[in-house]
């Protein structure tokens, strides 16, 4: 049965770009072979819509689609010669393989999906390569401050700049890095990099805010202490406040997590440990010590059942 590259759009002979550009993406869509896996008619309807879109995307071979018909796109012919479609652009489906190797570069044989299975990217018909996902793993304080790493990926040593505050599950795209097709003319998709980020054994986050247990001594709890803490930043001098309890935080402002414009804060969890000795006069100290609670500490603590 004889086909029309504007029926197969299901467009009008005198519909524009967008037009024509709006309904092969609904038809692709739908017929593609990775949505619809096994079915020959499905795929047959992607492959005559692609071809068709190839043809009527473009002023030259539209032009000469109308004029000639698909013949006339074939290499060798020329206006004014032989051809067997007539004014009305039609061909027969039997043709298709042929005619579509003819204009694509040749040599396809069975149909590949690979050069059409990216829909989010898509640009102006079968043009584009498959995008690969992979993985990629981070230290703590790699994806804390970005930077430059170094990767392998299908065999290529690949470069890739990481953006500070980076978190796991972030997914980063390098554009032309994916599969790139044999297909004439056509472009690499996209490499798209899902980062997982290993935890640190101190330091902690939560959205831009990052935690460090500090371990303190009794003393340094009860009269107070300035004490050095290290930070991605530096080391800072930290005025530890006398009194202070296990679980107190003492903050370090605009010392946080960097992304995207924004920085959080850095936190100093306090953490008061005993002493690893015992001896009589430790004991003796302990039971001075006592004298320096006002009230029972643990007088809050009330589980009803």
């Amino acid at each position: 049965m004889d086909t029309d590259l504007y029926e197969i759009l299901g467009v009008s002979r005198t519909a524009d770009a967008k037009t024509i550009k709006s309904s092969y993406r609904k038809i692709a869509r739908d017929n593609h072979p990775d949505r619809n896996p096994d079915d020959e008619a499905a795929e047959e309807r992607f492959k005559k819509a692609s071809f068709a879109f190839e043809v009527l995307s473009d002023p030259e071979k539209r032009k000469t689609y109308d004029t000639y018909g698909v013949d006339g796109l074939r290499d060798g012919v020329r206006p004014g010669q032989h051809h067997q479609w007539g004014s009305s652009g039609a061909f027969q489906s039997s043709n298709f393989d042929d005619i579509f190797s003819s204009l694509f570069g040749g040599r396809r044989g069975t149909f590949d999906t690979s050069d059409f299975s990216n829909f989010g990217g898509f640009q102006s018909g079968p043009q584009r390569g498959r995008d690969v996902e992979a993985e990629l793993t981070l230290s703590f304080l790699k994806a804390l401050m970005g930077g430059e790493v170094s990767m392998t990926v299908g065999g290529r040593e690949l470069k890739v700049r990481i953006p500070s505050g980076a978190e796991d599950g972030d997914k980063l795209r390098l554009k032309g890095k994916g599969n790139r097709p044999a297909m004439r003319g056509a472009v690499a998709g996209d490499l798209i990099l899902e980062l997982k980020i290993r935890k640190h054994p101190q330091l902690s986050r939560k959205n831009l805010n990052l935690y460090l247990d500090l371990p303190v001594t009794m003393t340094e709890a009860i009269i107070g202490a300035t004490i050095e803490v290290p930070t991605p930043e530096g080391v800072f001098n930290v005025k530890v406040p006398s009194g202070i309890h296990s679980g107190g935080k003492l903050r370090l402002k605009g010392k946080g997590v960097k992304r995207k414009g924004k920085q959080g804060d850095f936190f100093v969890v306090i953490q008061i440990h005993s002493p690893d000795l015992h001896s009589e006069e430790l004991e003796a100290a302990a039971k001075l010590l006592d004298m320096g609670y006002s009230e029972d500490v643990r007088r809050q603590i009330n589980i009803e059942y």
